[in-house]
């Protein structure tokens, strides 16, 4: 390497990496010059060295320059958090329920919106519970969110804050097992809604209800279905926080009656240890009756009068079969 070339390489590094990094190329070009005079090495060395001579400068280079971006990239990281996956974009959290379905009815006229909501319909035990609340657009609760997102602190914090302001209205209906297990589920639910909304101190002027249907109660030119409300409408977010806490206080009570079952752990759900509680002391008075497994396990006896009914209808239907069939054969026979 010439002088010229040595020079400028170790400016260059010099600059970049300071004077270790020259030290390095001094080295480099010194095992350079000597593998450049005649000797018995292969040629191939001299490529070697002038080689490790550049990636030494490249090194020093690159170094300083990671360090002078390393504050900057920190700083991308820290706003930014890293895609999961190679090639794929982080995922933002879902925004929570806002105020838009009231708003836009709000400037159609309705003063008063309620959102409707329920809680329970899924439970081997206890009731499925409804609720109805009004939050005027001026009063702010902040926090507000589908019940099944929030923790239970947070759904007590918030259920004590709506309904003990004195200008959010509210109401809630309870349908209890035995009347689930008479008219199914989803009348249920139906029933509990149409209860909680005419439960209010003030008829609203528009019902926002979660789901995908209608009690049959409701008006629907007043009233309109939302598919995932609780995670869409703030109305009917605050509903579903004040059914899920009041369902969950009646199920804290009945596990002080029926301890066996832990109703306050699993509130009801069909998890493995409720199941199993069920397979071994039987079902309580609080158990849904027609929800599997409990139905195949302890099916429902028909009362006495229905089943006496029943049997007289199938023995009057294969009478007249009978008298159907002679019938046929005398006319039969006449011809």
């Amino acid at each position: 390497m010439s002088a010229p070339m040595r020079r400028s390489a170790r400016s260059l590094a010099r600059a970049a990496g300071g004077e270790e990094a020259a030290a390095a190329v001094d080295a480099a070009t010194v095992e350079l010059s000597a593998a450049t005079e005649p000797a018995e090495q292969p040629r191939k060395r001299p490529r070697r060295a002038a080689a490790k001579a550049v990636a030494l400068v490249v090194e020093a280079e690159s170094g300083a320059a990671a360090e002078a971006a390393g504050s900057e990239a920190e700083g991308e990281a820290a706003a930014a958090p890293a895609a999961k996956g190679r090639g794929r974009p982080a995922k933002l959290k879902a925004p929570g329920p806002t105020r838009e379905l009231e708003a836009e009815l709000w400037q159609q006229g309705y003063a008063s919106v309620a959102g409707v909501d329920e809680a329970g319909r899924g439970p081997l035990a206890g009731p499925v519970v409804a609720a109805a609340c009004v939050v005027p657009a001026h009063v702010e609760i902040s926090g507000i969110d589908d019940s099944k997102k929030l923790s239970a602190e947070q759904r007590e914090a918030l259920y004590e804050q709506l309904t003990t302001h004195p200008e959010v209205l509210w109401a809630a209906k309870v349908i209890e097992a035995a009347e689930i297990d008479e008219i199914n589920i989803l009348q249920a639910a139906m029933k509990a809604m149409e209860g909680a909304a005419a439960g209010l101190s003030q008829k609203p002027d528009f019902l926002l209800v979660d789901g995908n249907r209608l009690p049959k109660g409701f008006d629907p030119e007043r009233a309109r279905p939302v598919v995932k409300g609780d995670s869409k409408s703030f109305c009917i977010a605050a509903a579903s926080v004040i059914a899920k806490v009041t369902r969950d206080r009646l199920m804290l009570a009945l596990h002080e009656q029926y301890p066996q079952y832990n109703f306050a752990g699993h509130k009801g759900y069909c998890v493995p240890e409720h199941v199993e509680a069920i397979r071994q002391h039987g079902p309580c008075p609080q158990h849904r009756r027609t929800f599997a497994p409990i139905k195949t396990w302890y099916p429902l006896e028909k009362p006495a009068e229905e089943g006496q009914e029943a049997a007289g209808a199938a023995t009057g239907g294969s009478k007249g079969r009978k008298a159907s069939g002679r019938g046929k054969k005398s006319a039969k026979g006449s011809s």
